[in-house]
């Protein structure tokens, strides 16, 4: 049973990976009926990813996280026959998400023109690295590659060795969110502007650029290239790493001169507020780095970690420690507000992962299962939806079309 704000809506998946079967997962998460494509025989490589659990060694813990509340079906697009059963599928979809190269599915006779042509209000988004048009749109394109070229690897780490790349496929994620918000604004169009169809055209790396947006303005106006620096310290200070008594990090950031104007009182210290060096977050942002180290001198032997960020709680000054994937499972705010589930698989029993955000008022959102197996609807969506004869599903089994 679909909960959620989305259960009207039917997306067909067309995705490996990362980026479309992520916001594939997403839509799911919210209600949607997610028909994931896989090819008969090989599935989604995402299923091979590793770390695999320990007890059987043939569980991928990324897949039942990027599956969950999906149908999986097979079907290979590559013949006349598989073709022809996916733009039946299409017929009556919302959404169509795919992530392979461009010119993929043209090359297959099921590209956008043949999509519309079934169905003149599907909305096709398609994901790839460099975008479906420019030089490079033929281009391979991963995650972590094209994070280098969007620019937002080269300020990241530290002056004196590599940059570093984010620890988690960002780029990828974020194109899935995009890819989410894009084909719903244009379904939205359809539905509520009596619009037709549309191609939703997502890269890899334009997501990235709109979270460089001050980077960009500043090198256009002022020809200001960013420091490579492991903390984002240029727009106000003090924001950093500090550490208390027990030798453990947190995190304080003021971002505003009313929060500063509480961080002194906080630390006994009041005279930092007529320091000339500190008074306005041009000065303080001029000298962060004297005032990280007051800040540190004090927190360092103050008190532990938690005990200060509890003690600037009480002056409202953002300080939080810095969790490590141990304390997020004891955290109170999480469990209070479930933020990490806890649900049921078949091999391996309790497995918590992520909730399911935002939290909707008014249509509750449930993890109705994990990753399922590859081709575990195909009865269901072929026989139920298709109408297809048993033994015309036993045919095309046999013909490795599904």
């Amino acid at each position: 049973m679909r909960t959620g704000p989305l259960t009207s809506l039917k997306v067909i998946e067309l995705c490996n990976v990362v980026a479309g079967p992520f916001a594939g997962s997403l839509l799911a998460d919210w209600g949607a009926d997610v028909i994931k494509i896989e090819m008969p025989g090989k599935g989604d490589p995402f299923r091979a990813f590793l770390p695999y659990d320990e007890k059987t060694h043939e569980v991928s813990l990324r897949w039942i996280t990027m599956g969950r509340n999906k149908r999986c079906v097979t079907l290979d697009l590559h013949g006349k026959k598989g073709q022809k059963l996916l733009l039946d599928l299409v017929r009556d979809a919302d959404l169509v998400i795919e992530n392979f190269r461009p010119g993929t599915l043209e090359k297959w006779g099921i590209g956008y023109d043949a999509m519309k042509a079934v169905n003149p209000k599907i909305v096709l988004v398609r994901i790839s690295g460099y975008g479906q048009t420019g030089p490079y749109h033929s281009k391979a394109g991963l995650g972590t590659p094209v994070t280098a070229y969007s620019g937002f690897t080269g300020f990241h780490g530290y002056p004196d060795r590599a940059p570093i790349s984010p620890g988690v496929p960002l780029a990828d994620l974020m194109a899935g969110m995009y890819a989410v918000m894009g084909g719903l604004s244009a379904v939205m169009n359809v539905v509520k502007n009596g619009g037709e169809g549309q191609v939703v055209d997502v890269s890899l790396y334009e997501p990235l650029l709109r979270t460089m947006e001050d980077k960009i303005t500043n090198y256009s106006v002022n020809k200001k290239v960013p420091k490579i620096e492991p903390l984002y310290t240029g727009a106000a200070s003090p924001a950093n790493y500090y550490r208390g008594s027990d030798g453990r990090w947190f995190v304080l950031a003021c971002s505003t001169q009313n929060t500063w104007s509480r961080l002194p009182e906080a630390m006994g210290q009041p005279e930092l507020l007529t320091d000339p060096r500190f008074i306005t977050n041009t000065d303080r942002v001029a000298h962060h780095e004297e005032l990280d180290k007051i800040i540190d001198d004090w927190s360092s032997h103050y008190a532990p970690a938690r005990e200060v960020c509890k003690y600037l709680d009480g002056f409202d000054i953002p300080a939080t420690p810095i969790n490590y994937i141990d304390d997020i499972f004891e955290d109170e705010q999480m469990n209070y507000r479930e933020s990490l589930k806890h649900v049921q698989h078949p091999v391996l029993g309790d497995v918590v992962v992520p909730g399911i955000f935002p939290v909707y008022s008014g249509t509750p959102c449930t993890i109705d299962h994990l990753g399922p197996e590859m081709g575990s609807a195909n009865q269901e969506v072929y026989r139920e939806e298709l109408h297809l004869s048993a033994q015309e599903l036993e045919q095309l089994r046999e013909e490795h079309v599904i």
